[in-house]
């Protein structure tokens, strides 16, 4: 009797305890904010798209110069057999410079702004998505974690079963099949633990990717899966994800950039003059030589060429980029719609839980040990109670998970905090 009386003890010391947190020994903590920092820093894809952004202000650096055409200068030296004086040396030098006569200069510089214009919105876009990933990943390993705690608890839960089972069987308390079951149920435990750890693991491994660390660099996940819920209503998320979200800004820009382009291209169709100036002498015998100075001007004329192809394969631009900005809105539409339901799912299921199932469960403690206390269930009983006292717990830590993810997924569809 007074075994009996300890193993319950062990049982419902634990149950009572619920879920403990028992963080992961690290040398470095990290909270949500600062992996989002950090990958905003050093994630090496984020690192590759902001490069594009680099290009572009090459391009705009070009598109500022005063003119985009070096000048040419072309000397010349040559012999004439002069009849009167015999062999002579005669010099010449030409320069030249092609000049934008058509207000090309302007528009090209406008084309360029708009382009790096759209650029950042596009390395904005990234950043959103970045985040997202980070943030999903963050509490997704914050969630195996305490579902690897939970394991370990009910691991070493199940090994203090086994072991007073074990010394009730020796002492012919109890027969072979229920210290067999403790013994089986401690196994499965063991194994549950290296399934969770893991997991948990694997998922601590994407968290390094995304921040660009090194494979062997501690972490110690610092943060609460626990966030008070909030109601937000769709309409507003709609408008602030049509306000706000960088890959229509991106589209928005791209269209702008191209009716630039279009512009400059339809502009350099006059042609651009070249401007001459020649300096030359000739030797006349023995009197000395003659100099020459003059200038000229060149321009070609636009016969054949008057940029069609360009304008085409811009025009067809143009409205890829139209068609592009409809189907970003409609995407957007739809993917806060989606992420609003699964926030709302979460949200309810969350409060549900809080408000109805947790206080139960403690209820159902309190139940159960009384129950045994007074022999009307059995240990067989009692471990099938416990078995569902756990999955509430797991199911529980597993919605507060669901609600983090979804309400990362809402603010990465709306394109901002909500």
């Amino acid at each position: 009797m007074m075994k009996q009386k300890y193993f319950v003890a062990i049982l419902f010391s634990f149950l009572f305890c619920h879920v403990q947190s028992y963080p992961v020994k690290a040398s470095e903590s990290l909270t949500v904010e600062q992996a989002v920092k950090t990958a905003l820093e050093t994630n090496p894809d984020l690192l590759s798209v902001r490069q594009e952004l680099e290009i572009a202000r090459g391009q705009k650096v070009n598109a500022f110069l005063f003119n985009r055409f070096n000048p040419t200068v072309n000397g010349q030296v040559w012999n004439r057999n002069n009849p009167g004086s015999g062999n002579v040396k005669d010099s010449g030098v030409l320069l030249s410079q092609e000049v934008e006569v058509a207000g090309q200069r302007g528009l090209r510089r406008e084309e360029a702004v708009r382009n790096v214009s759209q650029v950042e919105a596009q390395v904005k876009n990234r950043e959103r998505l970045i985040t997202g990933e980070v943030k999903r990943a963050f509490f997704q390993a914050l969630t195996l974690e305490k579902v690897l705690n939970l394991r370990k608890e009910i691991e070493t839960l199940n090994r203090r079963i086994r072991d007073a089972s074990r010394a009730r069987f020796k002492a012919g308390v109890i027969p072979i099949m229920e210290y067999n079951l403790a013994e089986i149920r401690y196994g499965q435990a063991r194994k549950e633990t290296l399934v969770a750890q893991a997991s948990f693991r694997n998922k601590v491994v994407d968290i390094r990717r995304l921040l660009g660390w090194e494979p062997d660099r501690s972490i110690g996940l610092d943060g609460q899966l626990r966030n008070p819920p909030q109601m937000v209503p769709l309409p507003d998320l709609l408008q602030q994800a049509q306000s706000q979200r960088p890959d229509l800004l991106a589209a928005r820009r791209e269209v702008a950039r191209v009716e630039a382009a279009i512009n400059l291209t339809r502009r350099l169709i006059v042609p651009n003059p070249t401007f001459q100036g020649f300096y030359s002498t000739e030797t006349e015998g023995a009197d000395g030589s003659s100099k020459l100075l003059g200038g000229g001007i060149t321009i070609p004329f636009p016969v054949f060429n008057r940029k069609q192809g360009e304008l085409v394969t811009q025009g067809g631009e143009l409205n890829r980029g139209r068609y592009q900005i409809v189907s970003v809105m409609r995407n957007i539409e739809q993917e806060v719609k989606t992420a609003f339901q699964a926030y709302e799912a979460a949200r309810q299921s969350v409060e549900v839980f809080e408000a109805e199932v947790l206080e139960r469960i403690d209820e159902n403690f309190r139940f159960v040990e009384d129950a045994y206390r007074e022999g009307k269930i059995g240990l067989l009983q009692l471990i099938v109670v416990q078995d569902d006292l756990i999955v509430a717990q797991l199911s529980y830590v597993n919605s507060l998970g669901q609600y983090r993810e979804a309400e990362v997924n809402l603010a990465q569809a709306i394109g901002g905090k909500f």
